[in-house]
């Protein structure tokens, strides 16, 4: 008689790990409803937050108070201020041609892994630390107001992927050329990841047993060489999204043992 109460407690601790595993796996982007605006029209754009990069490019709903900062720079370079609309939602009017340069963040955080499993906080705030990660997760994209506005500037995020491409130009079947910074320096070996929205991996397994999250959903993966380049051929016309991650050591051990600095740039293929 005691069989059943212990399978369904293993049920329910089963269920948590489903939850809580994927946590880590969220990724912030940017959602533009024009990447190619006219001079004087106005931008709107949209936080996207989730697992998954579906068709209409919004998975889950970012909570109040999660985001830090959005901030676009415009073509001469100055900063210009967008309109909040809602916690999800911005305004930024284009009265420049050239290249707007869009990021966005989330408030950095730390977990730390116990033998109890994962728990916020750093190690000098967590009883019986193991590892310890502090995570940044940001988002970048460009805005391209005229033909031939190429994005040369780089905005300061400690991990940037940096479009050497045409984006306005770009179309299904062309390669996309770009390059990988950390601390403003061209990171070699680093793997990009990219995928179309909507997107569905025809090779992952249907079984229900297996953990949706740790199937593969890219369809296109490069490593940038020593100068921190890659190509990357996006073969389907619509909006795709670049994921890229880096995990260099932290500072101070006592603190914490490793950064986690997630990243997407988002783009459209016309």
């Amino acid at each position: 008689m005691r069989r059943k109460p212990v399978f369904l407690l293993c049920l329910v601790i089963l269920g948590l790990g489903l939850f809580v595993r994927p946590v880590l796996a969220h990724n912030l982007w940017l959602n533009p409803d024009n990447y190619f605006p006219a001079l004087g029209s106005t931008v709107s754009i949209g936080i996207g937050w989730g697992h998954k990069y579906p068709a209409d490019r919004n998975d889950e709903k970012l909570k109040a108070g999660r985001l830090e900062a959005i901030q676009a720079l415009a073509p001469d370079g100055r900063e210009v201020e967008l309109e909040k609309v809602s916690e999800t939602e911005y305004r930024l009017k284009i009265d420049q041609a050239g290249a707007y340069v869009v990021t966005a963040r989330i408030k950095p955080s730390f977990f730390t892994m116990t033998p109890e499993g994962r728990k916020w906080g750093n190690k000098q705030e967590v009883a019986d630390a193991d590892k310890c990660t502090n995570f940044h997760l940001e988002a970048k994209t460009v805005l391209q107001a005229g033909a031939g506005a190429r994005d040369s500037q780089l905005t300061g995020q400690t991990l940037e992927l940096r479009p050497l491409s045409d984006l306005a130009a770009l179309k299904a079947g062309d390669k996309l050329v770009v390059q990988l910074f950390y601390a403003g320096q061209p990171l070699a070996g680093a793997t990009i990841n990219a995928t179309d929205a909507g997107f569905v991996d025809a090779s992952a397994s249907k079984s229900a047993t297996k953990d949706a999250h740790s199937a593969h959903h890219h369809p296109v993966s490069v490593v940038t060489d020593s100068q921190g380049r890659a190509e990357l051929t996006l073969a389907r016309a619509g909006y795709w999204l670049l994921l890229f991650s880096h995990k260099p050591p932290y500072q101070d051990t006592t603190i914490c043992d490793q950064y986690l600095y997630n990243v997407t740039f988002s783009c459209e293929v016309r």
